[in-house]
């Protein structure tokens, strides 16, 4: 199989998660969260399905020095928490709201009981399991290499629209903190700093406003990954 740009991989996901919130809107009810508000932590035995409405929602775990690492930053439109219904297992992450954000979301116990009654829905998680699998092999492959820049041009090309002419320049706004984006590629906030600072010298992005990149040649960001590592 070729290469494929990370973008289309993840218009593949947004399919499933529509596909999924369809099925599972008749059963789920209102909830809004807090800026800041634990939805859960890691090691909970509580089990929530969540179909984000507005917001911004991360999944994170911590590690044996204290620190903290991001899994997942979601954002509208995505469906996540499904794990630990599935497997009847504790919470692999911890989950916290970085804004105000409303969602759908149902309890574990109604959940089984849809589960029963409707068994497409258990095609549609399985289908999202698997993309999130394949996304989480990826991290692992871009984090066991010393490639920034690759690692910086993977992300950016995941935020670009599918349906963006690639000869147009885009306006890219960050999900999160520099800090915190950094820590979720997996580099120091000085590291991404001149990941974006060689990019930009090549033509490649322009820093924008406060929390925005211009990406200027979508193509030359492809060529970016197929690259050898820096």
């Amino acid at each position: 199989m070729g290469w494929e740009p990370p973008r289309v991989e993840l218009l593949r996901e947004q399919e499933i998660a529509a596909e999924l919130r369809q099925l599972l809107k008749p059963h789920m009810h209102v909830r809004h969260f807090a800026k800041g508000e634990i939805l859960w932590r890691e090691g909970d035995r509580t089990g929530l399905l969540v179909s984000l409405r507005r917001g911004r929602v991360k999944t994170y775990r911590r590690l044996p020095t204290g620190g903290t690492v991001t899994l997942f930053i979601f954002l509208p439109g995505e469906v996540f928490g499904c794990l630990p219904l599935l497997d009847d297992g504790p919470q692999a992450a911890a989950a916290l709201a970085l804004d105000e954000a409303e969602a759908d979301v149902m309890p574990r116990s109604v959940f089984h009981q849809v589960l029963d009654s409707e068994p497409s829905i258990a095609r549609e998680l399985v289908a999202l399991l698997s993309r999130r699998l394949r996304d989480a092999c990826d991290m692992i492959e871009a984090l066991s290499t010393p490639g920034a820049r690759r690692r910086l041009a993977s992300a950016l090309l995941g935020m670009i629209p599918e349906d963006h002419p690639p000869e147009q320049t885009v306006r890219l706004r960050l999900p999160v903190s520099a800090h915190e984006f950094a820590g979720a590629l997996g580099m120091a906030p000085e590291t991404l700093s001149r990941a974006i600072s060689d990019l930009a010298g090549e033509g490649i992005i322009r820093r924008a406003n406060p929390g925005q990149l211009e990406v200027l040649d979508v193509g030359a960001l492809e060529d970016t990954l197929k690259a050898p590592t820096d």
